[in-house]
Order: structure tokens, then C-alpha cells, then sequence
């Protein structure tokens, strides 16, 4: 009976530490798994916002362009479409502010600019779009803004303060 409670233990440590075993490198693949996913992420990131920029070149010179030059900025945008259709099918959306106000877990501002009729952390314009998880809110790539900074600490007051 002693050898068999004795050899029941050890197989119970044993399985115990296959287990942990098991549990750590299932850790470390998922940790492997996400890095992954955000460096896909941010080069996807990337090649979005070269071709917004190609786009908006593309833009501002559109009609002085013969047919075949034509074409290729449909092809651009074409291209530029289908990947954001492959961001949301994964539940990957560009962020929006709503209330055009940057926000510290959002946003990173990159430039600031006085204004007499807005408020401090309005949001003038958007040089990088952010993107978040949809499913869950998670940032994914903050946002690169430019907002209003009052120095005067003046600006439009808030009818709610």
C-alpha cells in the first residue's frame, strides 16, 4: 500500500509539473503570438498612412493627370480601401473623437497652436491616424495630433465650469 500511495504521489508531482511546464509555454507562445500581431499591426499601420500620403498628393494634382495616371490613384485608393476592409474584418478600426477633443490615452500631440475660439485640447488636425481593437477598446497606435494650447490659459470657456 506504501508503494502504491508512494508511485500515485510521484505520478501526481510529475503530471503537476508537466502542467506548469505546459502553462509557461503556452504563455510564451501567446507572448510570441501578440508581438507578432502588433509588428503586422504597425506595418500595416505604415503602409496605410504612405498611401494616404501618396493620396493626398495625388489630390492636389488629380486634374492634371492624363488617363493612365488616373487609374493608378483609383488603384491607390483601391488598395488603400481594402486594407482598412482587412483592419475591421479583424475588428481593427481608425479612431474617431467625436467631441474633437484629444484624449492622454489616445492621442499623442505632436504640435500645439493658440486659438481665441476653442478650447485647450481641441483637436485641429489628425498628422497620423490611431487605431484600436474594436472588441475591447484596446489602443492599438495612438492617434498623432495637433491641438490647441492657450498660453493665456484663455480661449473659449466651457459653459459646464
Amino acid at each position: 500500500m506504501k508503494k502504491e500511495k508512494a508511485f500515485l504521489r510521484e505520478k501526481f508531482i510529475a503530471f503537476q509539473k508537466k502542467i506548469a511546464a505546459l502553462g509557461h509555454s503556452l504563455r510564451q507562445q501567446e507572448d510570441a503570438f501578440q508581438q507578432r500581431e502588433s509588428s503586422l499591426c504597425m506595418g500595416i499601420f505604415e503602409i496605410l498612412d504612405a498611401l494616404e500620403n501618396i493620396d493626398e498628393s495625388v489630390r492636389a494634382r488629380e486634374d492634371e493627370f492624363d488617363k493612365a495616371t488616373r487609374r493608378l490613384a483609383k488603384n491607390i485608393r483601391s488598395v488603400h480601401k481594402k486594407l482598412i476592409r482587412l483592419l475591421k474584418a479583424n475588428d481593427i478600426v481608425m479612431m474617431g473623437f467625436p467631441d474633437n477633443m484629444a484624449r492622454m490615452e489616445s492621442c499623442k500631440v505632436v504640435e500645439t497652436k493658440e486659438s481665441n475660439t476653442l478650447k485647450d485640447e481641441t483637436i485641429l488636425s489628425v498628422v497620423k491616424n490611431g487605431y484600436i481593437r474594436k472588441d475591447n477598446g484596446e489602443v492599438l497606435r495612438k492617434a498623432e495630433v495637433v491641438t490647441v494650447l492657450n498660453k493665456s490659459g484663455e480661449g473659449v470657456q466651457d459653459p459646464s465650469e
